[in-house]
């Protein structure tokens, strides 16, 4: 099995990617997180544990970067 060595940024991003967009949607449909701390806790679940398995599986950020190490 092939040991990925960028694990954690692929996570990292899909993870601000997923958070980023669940937060327009509560900001879309009025959840205010001071007063509902569940929507807190539904942005931080959805968007940052699923986002991150997300971005394991699918980003891939070594392919950009060998796009622009090339000359």
């Amino acid at each position: 099995m092939k040991k990925n060595k960028f694990f954690f940024t692929n996570g990292i991003i899909g993870s601000c990617i997923f958070y980023y967009f669940v937060r327009k949607i509560q900001i879309y449909y009025n959840v205010n997180i001071e007063a509902d701390g569940y929507g807190l806790a539904g942005a931080a679940w959805y968007g940052i544990g699923l986002g991150f398995i997300f971005g394991v599986k699918f980003i891939r950020i070594q392919y950009v970067i060998n796009f622009f190490k090339k000359d």
